[in-house]
């Protein structure tokens, strides 16, 4: 019997994607690209650079935040309907602090069939070049983009001993880091910007020493950041 009863269900491809450099696009994602019937993703202007880049002519359908219902009611038809459809964010693993784990767990609850394609992390590319060595991480994502919210959250972290990562746009950058110097203290942590675009950078040390290099050099580019709460009293 076919996955949704007598559904003949297409398969929902969650494929990873460059988060800079596009040559590091694996060979099962370009493959996969290359034979779907639709390509959903977050922002179609990001998303074209990449086909347009390996030459694969597919239709786009926008898939982000503030997206209505009906466009997730209409990737569930194309899928049961026979058609194979592949989602993608602007970079890195789908559905990590993005509407995409909206899309799968409506797929999974309708009967369908969601398929993984393993690639690129910037959680994981931060922690392979952070210099830290760890075993256990909480990986937390981006905070609310309202100060007292978060604050409450950080003050929530405070009690983890672990290292946290979290994402952080260029906008709030520094008010972060100032949020977390008040809550935690002047810790050890990393902040990786731009990671593996012209402009990729490394910031390691104490707290304070890393937020006066980040100013120094202005804030630009998406970050990444690493807190290491392991010492935390």
């Amino acid at each position: 019997m076919a996955a949704g009863g007598d559904i003949n269900w297409g398969t929902l491809y969650i494929v990873s994607t460059p988060i800079g450099i596009l040559k590091d696009i694996t060979l099962r994602a370009l493959e996969t690209l290359k034979s779907a019937n639709l390509v959903a993703c977050e922002d179609t202007r990001v998303t074209i650079k990449l086909l347009n880049r390996y030459d694969i002519k597919k239709p786009l359908l926008s898939l982000h935040a503030k997206s209505h219902q009906s466009v997730t009611d209409r990737i569930l038809r194309e899928l049961q309907s026979g058609s194979h459809i592949v989602y993608v964010t602007d970079s890195g693993t789908p559905t990590v602090s993005d509407p995409g784990a909206r899309l799968v767990q409506r797929v999974v609850t309708a009967g369908g069939r969601v398929v993984p394609i393993p690639g690129p992390s910037a959680a994981h590319t931060a922690l392979a070049a952070a210099g830290i060595p760890f075993g256990e991480y909480i990986f937390i994502g981006f905070l609310s983009n309202k100060s007292g919210r978060r604050r409450r959250s950080l003050s929530m972290l405070k009690e983890q001993q672990s290292l946290l990562i979290l994402y952080e746009s260029p906008h709030r950058l520094l008010a972060f880091l100032e949020d977390v110097f008040d809550i935690f203290g002047d810790i050890d942590c990393m902040v990786a910007k731009e990671m593996t675009k012209k402009f990729e950078k490394y910031y390691r040390g104490n707290l304070a020493k890393i937020a006066d290099m980040v100013k120094r050099d202005g804030v630009k580019g998406e970050y990444t950041v690493i807190l290491d709460n392991r010492n935390a009293p």
